[in-house]
């Protein structure tokens, strides 16, 4: 397949995700969802692993523990909010995080202010100032837990950029996948109430079917094209997640809030796009 189709493959994929996740919250508690959404996914990984012989030995162990606490941190926000704003708010929210990682690796990794990142900056804040009115629902407390995710997220993908330099890639989804299956357990042991109805079951495996899927589409499809090319094509997601939203639940966003997300996604493709040579000094 081209790249364009696993790129496609990818964002309904993930929106697909964000819709089960949505339906199991209201019968299954947000730590069962985040313990089973990593659990799963490592599952699915293990075969591949075990294939490449994938070796854990690292020399940067603590960057591996910094990204699987900000990346499990925002998916335990990101999975709040899916459960109470709508689902193309919620994951939109979420896909703020290219601005935040341009923000970081600024800060930390010492890459160029760019004008490219001061426009997609700018667009951005236009967009959330829109999606954030009054009256809108991302206007709340879930609506900030979304955002907070968005920056938790972009702090996981510098540290990954942090270690690309050193790390293959397998390794790095292979420790983000077994710290944050380790770690998201732990609060099933204090107050463990696992899934017992058999559908309840069965939308887990779709969770993380799904999940695992829309990684493995990204995955091809950076492979086979520039990360500039299939950037943008992942924010196909809010679409789908769009139509979703408004069959299952018949929502749909007013003017404003649809005017937000047009220049958050702007901003996000900006970021994507930005050639790499002049990110850095």
């Amino acid at each position: 397949m081209s790249w364009i189709v696993w790129a496609l493959v990818s964002a309904a994929s993930f929106a697909g995700m964000a819709a089960v996740v949505r339906h199991l919250s209201a019968a299954l508690p947000q730590a069962e969802l985040v313990f089973f959404r990593n659990a799963l996914a490592l599952l699915f990984l293990l075969p591949l692993l075990i294939k490449q012989g994938v070796s854990l030995r690292t020399p940067c162990f603590g960057l591996h523990l910094l990204r699987a606490g900000s990346g499990l941190a925002a998916m335990y926000l990101y999975f709040y909010a899916l459960a109470r704003l709508p689902l193309a708010d919620a994951l939109l929210l979420n896909y703020t995080s290219p601005l935040f990682l341009a923000l970081f690796a600024t800060l930390w990794l010492r890459e160029r202010w760019t004008r490219t990142r001061i426009a997609a900056w700018l667009l951005g804040a236009g967009g959330l100032g829109l999606v954030f009115q009054p009256s809108a629902a991302a206007f709340s407390l879930a609506g900030l837990t979304g955002l907070a995710s968005g920056a938790l997220a972009g702090l996981a993908l510098t540290a990954v950029k942090r270690m690309a330099a050193s790390e293959p890639s397998t390794r790095i989804v292979t420790w983000f996948a077994l710290l944050s299956t380790l770690i998201s357990a732990l609060p099933l042991l204090v107050g463990p109430t696992l899934a017992a109805r058999r559908e309840e079951w069965l939308w887990l495996l779709a969770m993380g079917l799904l999940g695992s899927l829309g990684q493995l589409g990204i995955t091809r499809a950076v492979a086979l094209a520039p990360a500039s090319q299939v950037s943008p094509l992942t924010y196909s997601s809010l679409l789908f997640a769009g139509l979703i939203g408004y069959l299952l639940w018949g929502e749909r966003p007013n003017v404003s809030e649809a005017a937000g997300m047009g220049l958050i996604l702007a901003a996000g493709v900006l970021v994507g796009r930005e050639p790499p040579s002049l990110s850095t000094q």
